[in-house]
């Protein structure tokens, strides 16, 4: 490299002109860069398995439905803090109240678990559930409902704000 040395004095002495080039170690930014990647590549993995299958609902303009949507059972479930609702267009209206064992109110998975077990079994072609949350309710609450219905084979939810 080139550029700003120091020029050699007139005089007659025999020094060297300083030397401007150094050696820059580069191994530990390598080492840092190939560490960043593997945690990205490892956390891109973490979000595709824990990534929840659904649908947002009301988004945009309602599809007409086809003769096979308006034979299908619409199954809507309502969750608040006093508990849930699950609404059927067959005409089925189930109030699944809060479970207040031990002295703590929280929602009972193993009476919804059962409602749809029952749903299920009279109606084995359902397979779209439509949850519908209010803001109170927690996000932690929102995934086991939503679990809750894919464990019992209503693969297809949407989830929508009241």
């Amino acid at each position: 490299m080139g550029g700003g040395a120091i020029p050699e004095a007139g005089g007659g002495g025999k020094r060297k002109k300083k030397a401007l080039d150094a050696v820059i170690n580069v191994v530990p930014a390598i080492d840092l860069l190939s560490c960043c990647i593997t945690f990205l590549l490892y956390t891109a993995v973490w979000t595709q398995i824990s990534r929840l299958q659904v649908q947002q609902f009301g988004a945009g303009a309602p599809e007409p439905p086809t003769t096979e949507q308006q034979k299908a059972l619409m199954v809507t479930l309502a969750v608040s803090e006093r508990g849930m609702s699950l609404t059927t267009s067959a005409g089925l209206n189930v109030e699944i109240p809060m479970d207040r064992a031990g002295g703590a109110a929280r929602q009972d998975y193993k009476a919804l678990d059962d409602r749809l077990k029952q749903l299920r079994s009279e109606h084995p072609d359902a397979a779209a559930v439509t949850v519908s949350a209010e803001d109170t309710v927690s996000y932690g609450d929102l995934v086991q409902v939503i679990d809750t219905c894919m464990g019992q084979g209503l693969v297809s939810v949407s989830v929508t704000g009241v």
